[in-house]
């Protein structure tokens, strides 16, 4: 996995929800670990001061302390993209590409608009990523033309 944290980690949302929950950074990093999240409440300041982003499985580790879903966590974008499609299940390009019983890498190329999802997946994956099947293929199209401007 990665290093790198998920785009569009909104530090303040964290903040506002613990906050509502009414526990400390501590006790929040306690619930955190039982979810298979390896932290310490100095990285929950951390993270709400907007100076480390979570990974995915933190991400989704915090979400489930909070009772709350992974995309109450990430800034709000109207821009519709396969990856945030992705993000807000919760879901790693791995574990959504073995259940469409496809290549991991070949997921990670359909993000960033260099291949296309056959059309019999598509109705699974807009089921995965809890999006309709109109929505998926926009997003697609989209990480398409990106692509081909960059």
């Amino acid at each position: 996995m990665s290093g790198r944290g998920v785009v569009g980690f909104d530090a303040d949302a964290l903040r506002t929800l613990r906050a509502a929950a009414g526990i400390s950074q501590d006790k929040l990093a306690g619930r955190v670990r039982k979810h298979g999240a390896n932290i310490a409440g100095p990285h929950i300041c951390l993270y709400e001061r907007g100076k480390r982003t979570p990974q995915l499985r933190t991400l989704t580790a915090l979400a489930f302390a909070l009772d709350v879903p992974p995309s109450a966590l990430l800034e709000d974008d109207s821009a519709l993209s396969l990856r945030r499609l992705r993000l807000r299940t919760g879901m790693s390009q791995r574990c959504l590409a073995a259940t469409l019983g496809i290549a991991q890498a070949r997921w990670s190329r359909i993000e960033r608009g260099q291949s296309t999802l056959d059309e019999h997946h598509v109705p699974l994956a807009a089921n995965l990523l809890g999006a309709s099947e109109g929505e998926l293929c926009s997003a697609m199209a989209a990480a398409r033309r990106a692509a081909a401007r960059s």
